[in-house]
């Protein structure tokens, strides 16, 4: 699709569709006295298609320099930061196409679809920042133009006046991988380096406040009074106010924690020092007890001290026994030496003798063993002999296996080489994956449409559920009319839609109340007789019949919080707490009649017993007479001197009668007044104009809904047919992907045949030796089993051998085993002579052991009681302890330390850790109280920095507020309107919002911005217009608004574009976006504006503009003017 775009540009160097004005009359194509158009720089016709010609191919980057040059401004007309001008190629609709922009107010106007949001896109996509920004695909390789592989965009900013040259930041998107590549000033960047400089230039695209595509106009109404702020202070606050706002919101939340804490803390300390208070008595006993333990534990060291002492002293004594034993002992020796000798040598002969048996014993286990041994190897040879006969079974059976192996390689090879002779289907991925990919985009585009059909039906669907509410409303409200109680609701709201409102909630929250609380009189009382209907007005205020009647003063709170409070009615509560009958009439009937009254107000007016008190209560309706026909002067004066009437209505003048007691009994005073017709309690008559709107209404509605019913069927049918088609499509791609698949497995097949061959020609080799290596081994088999038979006859003879060697061993074990038994006899009967010298020597060695035994248990224990001694009298109450062991035994301090422990166990506490806990408690609570303090002095030093912080962030926020305020309040003015701009304060920062308020209508009151308040052009004109009070105060260069005018009526879009020119043409003020498909004829033009005209489509001609010719449109205009 080939594009033109055409400009108004101030500049004399001709370019693309420029067109210009002298001066800044109101029209767009003004006259002037002289020529209109002698500043008109024209473009189009003149062969230039808003490219370079003859740029060469590739992606070439223009130079910052040359871009001014065809721009034709200058670079002092532009804040840093603004975009100079857009480039781009193959981008969505475009092929090719340039924008050379205006410093200030920039207008792209065009037919849909010509790409005017496209140019939206490019600015943000160019710039670094997510597809989310435009509410659009979220893929970036779905902005790349169709049949297009890849897509660029160029975009050049203003430099800052440090800066060498401008920024030229470049993107390249690549559909395939949906990949993107950044440059700036044709070298290399990341998508970190574009945000950097973006965020060095102040260009805000992700703030509504600053850039608002066409899908996001709706979500500007949308946002929070407290998003709202942000995105503000990001779009006209300096720097450091949106630093001192994030610090106060930080310190605020710090601050809301150190509170917290605190507050903890001082909970968490009067707890803790309440639970430690319990433990006070325990810890007493404890204490007590804790003394006890003491003096058993240094009566204990002391029993260690005496245990130590009496174990030194009874070991000295042993070791004196010890050593007259061991001399007891050597004269026994000594006597019965001779005798004992003899059994020594006999005992040493029989030692001898045992030692040869056991040497025999030796010999014959060995023979044994080696028998053993004979046997082993005699069925090791028969085990060897089976398994090689096993073995050779084995390799017979592999070696005609391997010979059936190499007989099918041989076929395979031959069959796969006859097979390779025959070339499959040429196959060309390329076309195939072009084919296919021509099939996925053509599924998408059905997909995008069958969603956006089904959306529409759902957005029908939905219209249509409001029009069938609206439809069941008007019916109840028709229905209403026809009846009685309806006629009077209906008049209720038309007199105050307050009480209406009122008396709608009250009857739907009647449950709420401990008595039943009334409506307005007009609704809940009636009059009996029509014809006094007047007359019973006539007593009463309009207040009297719209009032509400409670019970109860709970009730009348309750209702008068919610009414007053939640509700904002203005309506009047009354209650009356004395019981209707207590209102007694100050005449009687008979008495009144003779005064020529007919009866009381009371007499002809039904109704709740409550609301009737209220209103004797209030009006003395008991005491207030009525007549039909007017009263005589005698009848006048007869009332009069009862002094017990003191108001009547009689015929159509009502009388109001004043005494003044003070003055007299003549002091009194009338006062007579004629009264209207009453408006209530009548029999009204059907409004039938009010009807028939409504009916006019609900024939309007009926057929919207029919209409949308044909529209919503419509739409159903167009996505089924789309879904069906997407299913086709997806059909055709399955099996385009089968036969890629079958081709591409067929190709890999016969590409791979040949190094099958080769593989199975060499696995053929491989066969062929591993049979010859087969063969060997069965014939080696063979040869090893021969042997196997020959070892076995072998080992058949060497057990034979042994056999004779066991039976040699076991006679010479018998010979001196023979021997051992009469050397055994021989001691036996030596050692009966010798018993009594042995048995005297046997008990001085048991004696001589037992002391020694026990002189060795003394050591160890003393030993023991010295080690624990020593561990304690290195203490400074060593001389104590050794003063207490004196001269005591082991008996006395046992006695002392049982006294102390029965003296311990009459002391006993409730809790026995109570001491730990309440120790524990005292270190707890100390460490709680230095945090206490520690949190107390965090809150005074954030108490600090805030009010500090506050004291610079909030006037200067005031002030901002305030200039936009204004600025927005006179621009409502200008279309007789009104707006409001304020700033809601909290003390949790995160809460402060913007307030926007407007009205549109005489008879509203100001009203607060957002999606459900304001119709869709109102929101426009209302968001336009709180975007042009930020032009002046902008910290972006550029702005951008898509559409903004497509909801707003002729009469408010002519206003607002006269207060956009005037705004966004000022000198020193930041570059502005407007793009619309339509304008009004005869709008301001300004000499600081240009306008972008886009005319964009297939059939555009691709050789220059010639049907947009600004200088044809010039001739012919002069021509009219002539």
């Amino acid at each position: 699709m080939a594009s033109r775009i055409a400009h108004c540009n101030p500049n004399p160097q001709p370019h693309l569709g420029s067109k210009r004005n002298s001066d800044s009359r109101p029209a767009l194509y003004a006259a002037d006295d002289d020529d209109s158009f002698r500043n008109l720089n024209l473009r189009g016709g003149d062969g230039s298609q808003g490219y370079d010609d003859e740029e060469p191919p590739g992606r070439r980057r223009v130079a910052a320099s040359a871009s001014r040059r065809s721009n034709g401004l200058s670079s002092a007309e532009f804040q840093p930061g603004a975009i100079l001008r857009v480039k781009l190629e193959n981008f969505v609709t475009y092929e090719k196409a340039e924008f050379t922009l205006g410093p200030n107010l920039n207008m792209v106007i065009g037919p849909n679809g010509t790409g005017k949001s496209s140019l939206v896109c490019a600015i943000c996509l160019g710039l670094g920042y997510n597809s989310s920004v435009l509410g659009r695909a979220s893929a970036y390789g779905e902005f790349v133009k169709h049949g297009k592989d890849e897509s660029e965009i160029e975009i050049e900013l203003q430099k800052r006046p440090g800066d060498a040259d401008n920024f030229v930041v470049g993107l390249c998107i690549r559909r395939e991988d949906n990949s993107r590549k950044f440059t700036i000033n044709s070298n290399r960047a990341t998508l970190k380096d574009i945000q950097q400089l973006m965020k060095s230039l102040r260009i805000q695209i992700d703030n509504l406040c600053q850039f608002l595509p066409q899908d996001k106009v709706a979500e500007f109404a949308g946002l929070s009074p407290v998003d709202l702020l942000e995105k503000t202070l990001q779009a006209a606050a300096p720097q450091e106010m949106i630093k001192w706002q994030k610090d106060l919101k930080e310190y605020f939340k710090e601050q809301k924690d150190a509170q917290r804490i605190t507050r903890e803390s001082n909970e968490h300390l009067r707890k803790m020092e309440a639970r430690q208070q319990v433990l006070q008595a325990d810890v007493e006993k404890l204490r007590e007890r804790k003394e006890i333990q003491t003096n058993i534990a240094t009566l204990e060291k002391v029993r260690l001290i005496v245990k130590y002492n009496e174990a030194r002293r009874q070991y000295g004594e042993i070791k004196k026994q010890k050593k007259e034993s061991e001399r007891h002992l050597k004269r026994l020796q000594d006597s019965a030496a001779p005798s004992l000798q003899a059994v020594d040598r006999k005992q040493d002969y029989q030692a001898k003798v045992q030692t040869v048996v056991e040497h025999r014993k030796v010999a014959l286990r060995s023979a044994e063993s080696t028998a053993d041994e004979a046997v082993a190897r005699i069925e090791a040879a028969e085990s060897q002999s089976q398994e090689l006969s096993t073995k050779h079974e084995a390799e017979k059976a592999g070696f005609a296996a391997k010979k059936q192996e190499l007989a099918r390689l041989r076929k395979k090879i031959t069959d796969m080489e006859a097979s390779y002779k025959q070339a499959p289907k040429s196959y060309d991925p390329v076309e195939h994956n072009r084919k296919i990919r021509e099939q996925e985009h053509l599924q998408r585009d059905k997909g995008t449409e069958a969603a956006d059909a089904g959306a529409e039906a759902a957005r029908i669907r939905s219209i249509a559920t409001e029009k069938n509410k609206e439809l069941k409303k008007l019916l109840n409200e028709i229905a209403l009319l026809e009846s009685q109680q309806g006629q009077l609701l209906n008049q209720l709201r038309r007199i105050s839609p307050d009480v209406a409102k009122g008396w709608e909630w009250l009857r739907e929250n009647q449950g709420n109340f401990d008595k039943e609380v009334f409506g307005p009189p007009i609704l809940t009382c009636s009059v009996n007789d029509s014809r006094y209907s007047d007359l019973v007005q006539s007593v009463l205020q309009q207040d009297d019949f719209l009032c509400f009647t409670a019970q109860t003063r709970e009730d009348h709170k309750k209702l008068s919080d919610q009414f007053y409070g939640s509700m904002g009615l203005s309506v009047t509560i009354r209650s009356c707490f004395t019981a209707y009958s207590s209102f007694k009439p100050p005449l009687p009937k008979a008495d009144l009649v003779k005064l020529g009254l007919d009866g009381y107000v009371t007499d002809y007016l039904d109704g709740p017993e409550p609301v009737l008190a209220m209103l004797c209560s209030e009006k003395r309706l008991h005491a207030s007479a009525v007549s039909l026909s007017d009263i005589s002067d005698k009848e006048f004066e007869s009332i009069e001197q009862s002094e017990r009437i003191s108001q009547f209505a009689a015929g159509k003048q009502l009388y109001r009668i004043t005494r003044r007691r003070e003055y007299g009994p003549g002091a009194v005073s009338t006062r007579v007044t004629q009264f209207q017709k009453g408006r209530f309690w009548a029999d009204q008559p059907s409004e039938a104009t009010e009807q028939t709107d409504l009916r006019r209404k609900l024939d309007e509605i009926k057929g919207e809904i029919g209409e949308l019913k044909v529209t919503y069927d419509e739409k159903t049918a167009l996505k089924e047919t789309l879904d069906r088609e997407r299913d086709e499509i997806r059909e055709l791609i399955s099996e385009l992907r089968k036969q890629k698949n079958e081709l591409q497995r067929e190709w890999s097949k016969w590409q791979a045949t040949p190094d099958k061959i080769e593989a199975d020609k060499k696995a053929q080799g491989q066969k062929q030796e591993e049979l010859a290596e087969a063969k060997a081994r069965v014939n080696k088999l063979v040869e090893d089993q021969h042997e196997a038979v020959l070892e076995k006859v072998k080992a058949v003879l060497r057990h034979e051998k042994t056999i004779a060697n066991i039976r040699n061993a076991y006679q010479a074990l018998l010979e001196v085993q023979i021997l051992l038994i009469e050397a055994k006899s021989d001691v036996a009967a030596l050692k009966e002579k010798n018993k009594a010298i042995t048995e005297q020597l046997e008990a001085s060695k048991s004696i001589l052991k037992d002391l020694a035994d026990r002189m060795n248990e003394l050591h160890r224990v003393a030993t023991e009681a010295r080690e624990e001694v020593n561990d304690f009298l290195q203490e400074e109450n060593r001389e104590e302890l050794l003063a207490l062991a004196k001269d005591k035994t082991l008996e006395d301090v046992s006695q002392e330390i049982s006294a102390k422990q029965a003296e311990l166990e009459v002391i006993q506490a409730g809790n026995p850790y109570a001491l730990e806990e309440f120790e524990n408690w005292a270190a707890k609570i100390e460490r709680e109280r230095l945090n206490h303090t520690n949190q107390e002095a965090r809150l005074v030093d954030l108490n600090d920095k805030i009010d500090r912080v506050r004291t610079q962030w909030e006037p200067r926020v005031d002030e901002l507020v305030s200039q936009i305020n204004n600025a927005f309040s006179y621009n409502f003015e200008q279309i007789s309107c009104a707006g409001e701009v304020g700033v809601h304060k909290d003390e949790d920062f995160d809460k402060w919002a913007i307030e926007i308020r407007v009205k549109f209508r005489e008879n509203e009151t100001l009203q607060r911005l957002d999606q459900h308040r304001q119709s869709g052009g109102e929101r426009a004109v209302s968001t336009i217009f709180y975007l042009m009070s930020l032009q002046s105060m902008a910290q972006a260069p550029f702005r951008v608004v898509d559409e903004i005018n497509q909801g707003m009526d002729p009469r408010n879009e002519r206003m607002v574009h006269e207060r956009m020119v005037e705004i966004a043409c000022c000198e020193h003020t930041s570059q502005y976006f407007l793009i619309t498909p339509k304008l009004l004829p005869d709008l301001r033009y300004d000499k600081r504006m240009r306008v972008h005209t886009i005319v964009s489509g297939e059939y555009v001609d691709n050789k220059g503009t010639e049907k947009m010719n600004f200088a044809k449109f010039a001739q012919i205009q002069r021509q009219l003017m002539a």
